[in-house]
């Protein structure tokens, strides 16, 4: 039974670590990405229209946060070109729902966009965590159980 609960507690605290490795890495790529938007909007604007901008930005941007998620918060070895695939994934379908709920916050509610801006983007945080979790970085079912093999083996379970 103490293994138990030491398990649960050590699971627990993966959780929280892992949490809050998510949110300093969010904060560095929100800089990241704000820096980016804004240094290319000014290099490229008089040569490119702004949807061009934005794209490159995006990919730049998106291919910095899969790295630093993959480096820093989920610490993951798999294969990173579907890991990364999986990433543009998870922040597409984010980005649409988030684009869909701002509409109906804004237009079809009439909330004013600064408050529905913060719901939106606190819910989006929230939301690519758990696809970034769940789909983007995990493990397959072959190294989970080799993980479980080596904690028992360390007397961890």
């Amino acid at each position: 039974m103490g293994n138990n609960v030491a398990a649960l507690l050590s699971a627990f605290l993966r959780t929280r670590v892992k949490t809050l490795r998510y949110l300093l890495v969010g904060g560095v790529n929100t800089a990241f990405g704000y820096c980016v938007n804004v240094g290319l909007y000014y290099a490229l604007h008089t040569q490119q229209q702004l949807f061009a901008i934005c794209l490159l930005a995006n990919v730049v941007c998106i291919t910095e946060a899969f790295f630093l998620h993959r480096l820093f918060v989920f610490k993951s070895r798999e294969p990173w070109l579907r890991e990364y695939l999986r990433c543009y994934a998870v922040y597409g379908s984010t980005m649409l729902v988030a684009t869909v709920a701002l509409w109906l916050l804004v237009d079809a509610l009439g909330v004013p966009f600064w408050f529905a801006q913060m719901l939106v983007l606190t819910i989006s945080v929230a939301v690519s965590f758990i696809g970034h979790d769940q789909f983007t970085f995990k493990k397959v079912r072959g190294e989970n159980e080799r993980q479980k093999a080596d904690h028992h083996r360390r007397g961890m379970l």
